[in-house]
């Protein structure tokens, strides 16, 4: 298959429709993807990911509407997909029209809050067996470091891990400039016109999994 251009990847994104016209640049579609992205940035991400081996199991944390969740995957190849959303965005009712659209085989969907006990409980049958993660949930610096102590129980070495608002959210912003002094992730690309898109690579090096510690307070090195 031919890699498409960010031009067209950013016309497309476009045609898709965002959840807020003045705030993203671009209209809302009601038959949309409702999309929450930066033409610019999320075009370039997306191409990036275009040139990148398929994954065989990905974990999404967050995904409102699921607009991004599909589109990814439409120049993405992604085998298998792990959904974890607490379900109160108040665009999260068009995941049920979008759902049947996206372009993989969702084999464990949780409507719950990812930092729950429970939730990891339902996910620990995949630990290390994840090489793919987009993280864009609770952007609280608690919150999202909570997420990716999760990350660290899931991710295989050398599973790509990638976060949203790294650079638009002071919490989220945080969190990257600690991911930058961590052994266990290693900054891949970092796309930044507005929001800021971060990917990640997961090393494990550290050889060390999360506390209930850096589970439940976020606390700890990432």
């Amino acid at each position: 298959m031919t890699t498409p251009t960010k031009e067209e990847i950013a016309e497309a994104i476009r045609n898709c429709g965002s959840d807020h016209a003045e705030m993203f640049g671009y209209p809302v579609k009601e038959d949309g993807l409702y999309l929450q992205q930066d033409v610019g940035e999320y075009s370039d991400f997306v191409h990036f990911m275009s040139q990148q081996p398929p994954s065989r199991l990905a974990i999404e944390i967050g995904v409102a509407s699921g607009g991004q969740t599909k589109f990814l995957r439409d120049y993405y190849q992604v085998d298998k997909t792990i959904i974890v959303d607490i379900g109160l965005h108040p665009n999260h009712h068009h995941w049920k029209r979008i759902k049947p659209l996206v372009k993989t085989d969702i084999v464990l969907e949780i409507i719950d809050d990812s930092h729950a006990a429970r939730v990891r409980e339902k996910l620990l049958p995949y630990a290390r067996t994840i090489d793919f993660a987009f993280v864009d949930g609770d952007h609280s610096y608690k919150g999202l470091k909570q997420d990716m102590f999760l990350m660290k129980d899931l991710l295989k070495p050398g599973a790509l891990c990638v976060l949203h608002d790294t650079h638009e959210v002071p919490d989220c912003a945080r969190v990257f400039e600690e991911l930058k002094k961590s052994e266990d992730f290693e900054l891949v690309e970092n796309f930044v016109s507005r929001f800021g898109i971060s990917v990640w690579r997961y090393t494990g090096k550290s050889g060390s999994g999360s506390t209930w510690l850096n589970r439940r307070f976020g606390w700890g090195k990432l």
